[in-house]
């Protein structure tokens, strides 16, 4: 939710421990339609599809841990980071399940995207032209807040009922 640059716990211990890590590639997403997938991230949030392709391979099905994998793939391109969305349809097997209806932001695991906006009220607005609605209207953090001071931020909900936040601040 919060821009993590900003913490004083990240710039405290900045530097002080080697990782193996380099960046972050991909955040993957498995989706139940693709045709509606791309409507939504390249027609309506506008990320440049990056890449669009079928895997179909046995080195492929054996590191996901699934037999005999057919899997429709669109990369979604995010704007000024190298990073990317990839999304997967499984069209075998078919027997994934969907998110619950009933997921709450603190049920464990991964909860949610964050898209950085200049504006949240605008993008907001320009969004709900486009049918989206809101879980709620924008909520600004305390300024009394020590680190997130006047952040901005919103959530809403993709095709798949996948949660994306924008984040003002």
């Amino acid at each position: 939710m919060f821009p993590m640059e900003s913490t004083a716990f990240i710039k405290q211990h900045q530097g002080t421990r080697r990782t193996m890590l380099k960046a972050l590639h991909h955040v993957n997403l498995i989706v139940s339609d693709m045709e509606k997938t791309k409507a939504f991230y390249n027609g309506i949030l506008g990320l440049p599809i990056a890449l669009e392709t079928v895997i179909e391979d046995a080195e492929f099905s054996r590191g996901v841990g699934l037999p005999n994998t057919k899997v429709i793939a669109t990369f979604f391109q995010l704007p000024n980071n190298p990073g990317l969305i990839e999304t997967f349809q499984y069209v075998r097997p078919a027997d994934g399940k969907p998110l619950p209806t009933d997921k709450k932001a603190n049920d464990a695991g991964w909860t949610h995207i964050c898209f950085q906006v200049d504006d949240v009220d605008q993008e907001v607005k320009a969004l709900e032209g486009k049918g989206i609605s809101f879980l709620s209207t924008p909520v600004t953090i305390a300024k009394t807040h020590p680190q997130f001071a006047g952040v901005r931020f919103c959530y809403f909900l993709g095709p798949d009922r996948e949660v994306i936040e924008i984040l003002q601040g």
